[in-house]
Parts: C-alpha cells; structure tokens; sequence
C-alpha cells in the first residue's frame, strides 16, 4: 500500500508539471503585440547586415523538439520555424551549418567559425564569449528516474546519487558549478540519458520538460516517472558572436515584431501538453482511509476476544519453540563463523590476483596507447611529407618554367641581333634576362629553404615570441624608416621563423597605406592560446583561403605585391611540425589576420 501510495504521489507530481510547462510557455510567449509584416531597419543596421552577407548559424543536431535535423538532412524544430520567421521579417538569409554534436558546435562557436547557435540557455560560462537574444522558448527542468523515492526531489537531494547531463547542456554547466558535490554522469545526447536511466545505470537524469517528454514519446519508454523539479529554468535565446553586439540588436528587434498569435504557433507546433486525468484529492483519501479504519478497528476488538482464550495455550508452546530455536542459532552463529572466516581468507587471495592482473593490464594500455600515438603522429608526417612532394614537383614543373622560358626566348632573340649586329635593344634584353635569372634564383632559394624545414631535427625549448616579434619590428623599421606602424605584442611562445614571415607579409601588404597597424599577439580565452598576426592592409578573399599555403600560390600579382608564394607554406610547415594549426581570416581592402596554435607536446 505504501508502494502504491508514493506512485500516485509521483504521478500527481508529474501531472502539476506538465500543467506548469503550459503556464510557463504561455507566459513566455506572451508580451507585448506587434505587427506580423517585416521589420524597419536603421540605416545603421542595414549598413551593418550589408557589410556582413554571410551569417552562419550551427544547430544541435538532435534536440527535439527545439531544433534537430531530420532524416533528409532538414534544420527543424521550435527554434528553426523562429529563425526561418525572423529571416522573413529582417530580410535576411542565414546558412544552416550542420556538424555531428553539441560539443562540435561549441567548438565552432568558439572559432567563430559559425556566427549563431539556433537554441542556447545563458550560463556564467557561457557568457564570457556568447551574447543571448531574448528568450525564445522558456521551459522548468524536471528529475526524472525508473526508481520511487517517497518524495519529491529537489537538487539539493541529489548529493549521493549518480546523476546524468548532457555534455555542454544546462543542467551540465549548472550543476557542475552550483554542486561540485554531485557525482555527474555526463552523456552525449537526451536519448543516451533517458536510455541510462530507464535501464537503472544512473539514479536520476536532469533534463527540461519539453525534451525529455518528447523523447519519452518518441522512445516509447514507459517506466520513468518526474520524481522532481529542478531550481531554475529553461530560458532559451539565439547564441550570438560576442564581438556581434548588432547582430542580436536586430534578432531582438525581430522577436519583438513576433505577435502574440505567431509565438503560440511558433511553440505549439511543436510542444503539446495534455491536461492530466483527474485524481482524488488528498482530503478525499483521507476521509476514505479513516472509514475503512474504522470498520477495521471493530473488527479487531471482536476478533480480539475470540483469540485471547487461546493465547495462553499456544504461549507455552511457543516458549518450548523458542528454546530449541535459540540452540539452533547458536550453532548456526558458530558455524557462519568459521564460513566468514573462509571467506575472507579467500577474499584476500583473489583480491591480490585482481590487483596483479590490473596492474598488468594498465602497464599494456599505456604501451598500447604510446604505440598508437606514435604511428598516428609517424602516418600524418608521412602524409604531409607526400603532399608537401606533389606541391614541390608541381612548382618545379610549372613555376619554374616561366623564367626558363624568358630566358631561353631573350637570349634566342640577342644571339639573332648579335650575328646580324643590330645592337639597338641588346641592353633591354639582358636586363630581363637578368630578371628572370634573379627570380628563378629566389624561388630556388625558396625551394631549398622550405625542404630543409622537414630534414631538420626539432629543438624544442622555451622562446620568447614577443621579443622576437619587437626584433622583427625593429629590423623592418631600419629598412624602411619613412613607414609608421604600430605594432602591438602579447604573451611569450615560440619561433622566429614563423613570426618573421607572418610579419614580413603583414609589413608588405600595408605598403600603400600612409599609417598601418600591426598587430602580435595571443588569445588564451578557449582555454588553448591561439597566436595571431593582424595588420589592416589590402587583406584578400577568404573565399581563396584554401590555396595560400601551397607553394607558388599567390594572391596578389607581383605588379601588386611582390613575392615567390613560398613564405606561407613554409610557416604551415613549421607550425604542422609543432602539432599545431595555422589559419586566416580577411576581407579584400580590410586587412588580414593569421591564427596559429602550437603543441610542443606532440611535437
């Protein structure tokens, strides 16, 4: 009867939940009415989604139903019908980014190499690099679990259990810094979740309402129950580049024209909560329990006197019982004595066995493991070795070409004019013989100094980065004195090579500005430094990216910019070597900028 009773309790719980999500998405989608037709733009911010027509935005990829892509690959979901409206109200396009999980996404946020995340909560974390519109949904959290506890559970009752997020959700970040206490079991996605704690491999699972219920639905699991409501609530936004502070003025300018009608069906097409089936209440019960005890405590007194005429009899045969039951537990006691002790003996040599073979176990996982690392890092040298071998026999083939042919054709020509001592323009020809001559020179030179940075053995030590990028500075500034430049430093990290490329590019391309700005430096705010040279120069395409560290591929023609396209493949080359990364970002007129990591671990 206990059992039966908590059950129900449990299930009127839930049915108060449900009927809070309802409130609580009525009441966020609620608020002031506006307008259902498109939105009027300030000049300043249509100049501003001028100068930026690309708008990239990465969903989680398995959310339902706030946002997920379907089995054909499709964005949907509560917060995809919000996007699609407010591209139709703003007049603006944004390009859907489909990645694997929720942490890929992170991830690319962080890179800015996606601009907006479709459905985010605001957590301390996340606020450090991410700007969040206003809500677009708004949801309470729920505990939920296959186990009955005799009582609702708040957080604070979660110290002991095991307890599953979802990594990088809000339950995640919450708990982890709220409750450092709580033992987390961190999960990939909803259904994993859902799936652990239907089948008892965690106490409870934290999620909102809206996921879990449709997911419950969808999985057709039927013996977890919400045993409890979480402290905070679900708030979810539009995620925008930190450095975008205008991109979520224009979503919230958005939001705002959404009328009260469009919000209802923006969010009830997807969440639907039924009214819960009706239940006695509590003062019902109790007045039902209190007759049946009644009824009952007649009939024990009647049944009372009828039974103790015979108690007095039975109880002297009961003591003759007990007697020989307290000798049979004395000898039973003795003999679980003797077991016990056994046991532990046996305990102790089987403990020893374990610990031996785990031991052993562990010693192979770490060689293992050591001999897996070094075959991945031997195969990507080889691989980049081979690539690096097709740019080189390619730049021999073809680039080289070029001044062999100037050559051969304007000496063919002098050799004519020299027999037939015509004299006129012999100068001309050999200055550009001479030219050719030079040039196939510095791309050999090239050549021979990016196949040296493969054969040559790594000495990995501390370098100061910044007072490299000042040397740098200082030499380039005694070449040129009429230049002015301000050039900037940042934290310490490694080679000189690197860095004098990447500025000599940087001090080349802002050659026909009157004042240019170099910058050096490093950003530490993903947890991994990320060193960068940024100059406001003639920048490029970024739609070219792809080809600027391959050697011989420029760009910029040499009556612009002069150049033998060896200088970048030569920093990726060195970087791939420290097991880092090299990239870029530019817009044509609007300078450039270089990122690169490095790990002298893997190195």
């Amino acid at each position: 009867m206990a059992g039966r009773g908590r059950a129900r309790g449990l299930s009127i719980l839930s049915a108060f939940a449900l009927i809070t999500v309802l409130v609580v998405i009525l009441a966020a989608t609620g608020g002031s009415r506006a307008e259902s037709g498109a939105v009027s733009l300030t000049p300043e911010e249509r100049a501003w989604l001028n100068a930026h027509p690309v708008i990239k935005l990465a969903p989680d990829p398995d959310f339902k139903p706030i946002e997920y892509f379907d089995e054909n690959g499709v964005y949907r979901g509560a917060a995809a019908d919000h996007i699609h409206t407010l591209e139709k109200k703003l007049g603006i396009r944004i390009t859907i980014v489909h990645l694997q999980n929720w942490d890929e996404v992170m991830d690319a946020f962080k890179r800015h190499e996606v601009d907006l995340l479709g459905a985010v909560e605001a957590t301390e974390d996340r606020e450090r690099y991410m700007l969040f519109t206003d809500p677009l949904v708004v949801v309470p959290g729920g505990i939920f679990s296959a186990r009955e506890f005799g009582k609702p559970l708040a957080i604070k009752d979660l110290q002991g259990l095991k307890v599953a997020v979802v990594s990088n959700y809000m339950a995640h970040d919450y708990l982890r810094n709220a409750y450092p206490q709580i033992s987390l079991d961190v999960v990939p996605d909803v259904s994993t979740g859902l799936a652990k704690a239907s089948l008892g491999m965690v106490d409870v699972y934290v999620e909102n309402m809206a996921n879990a219920t449709f997911y419950l639905q969808e999985a057709g699991i039927t013996n977890l129950r919400l045993v409890g409501k979480t402290d905070f609530m679900y708030r979810w936004g539009i995620g925008v580049r930190k450095d975008w502070p205008m991109m979520r003025q224009i979503l919230n300018k958005g939001l705002a024209a959404l009328s009260e009608e469009e919000k209802a069906a923006l969010i009830g097409h997807w969440i639907h909560v039924k009214a819960p089936p009706w239940r006695p209440s509590w003062a019902f019960v109790a007045g039902v329990l209190a007759s049946v005890a009644g009824v009952l405590l007649v009939a024990a007194v009647l049944i009372n006197l009828t039974l103790k005429s015979k108690v007095s009899a039975r109880t002297a045969e009961l003591q003759r019982e007990l007697a020989e039951r307290q000798r049979l537990e004395q000898e039973l006691t003795r003999l679980n004595e003797q077991l016990e002790e056994r046991v532990r003996e046996r305990t102790a040599e089987l403990e020893r066995q374990v610990t031996d073979r785990r031991r052993a176990e562990e010693a192979l996982q770490q060689l293992t493991a050591g001999l897996e690392q070094r075959v991945r890092s031997r195969t990507a040298e080889l691989e980049a070795s081979n690539r690096e071998l097709e740019s080189f026999t390619f730049a021999v083939s073809h680039d080289l070409r070029a001044p062999v042919r100037h050559i051969s054709g304007y000496a063919e020509i002098l050799t004519e004019e020299l027999e037939a001592r015509e004299y006129h323009y012999a100068g001309g020809y050999l200055a550009r013989i001479m030219v050719s001559c030079r040039r196939m020179q510095e791309m050999i030179d090239s050549l021979l100094a990016l196949s040296q940075i493969s054969r040559k053995e790594l000495q990995c030590k501390q370098v100061d980065l910044s007072a490299i990028a000042r040397q740098i500075m200082a030499e380039m500034r005694e070449a040129e004195p009429h230049r002015r430049v301000d050039a900037a430093t940042g934290d310490p990290a490694l080679l000189r090579s690197v860095i004098e490329n990447l500025l000599h590019n940087a001090w080349k391309y802002t050659g026909r500005k009157e004042v240019a700005h170099i910058e050096f430096g490093v950003d530490t705010s993903g947890g991994e430094p990320v060193y960068y040279v940024r100059d406001d120069g003639a920048g490029f395409d970024a739609a070219y990216a792809g080809k600027l560290f391959t050697p011989f591929q420029r760009l910029h023609t040499d009556a612009e910019f002069a150049g033998t396209g060896v200088g970048l493949a030569t920093v990726q080359r060195i970087i791939h070597r420290h097991g880092g990364r090299v990239w870029a970002f530019s817009e044509p007129g609007r300078g450039a900028c270089f990122f690169f990591t490095l790990n002298t671990e893997s190195a």
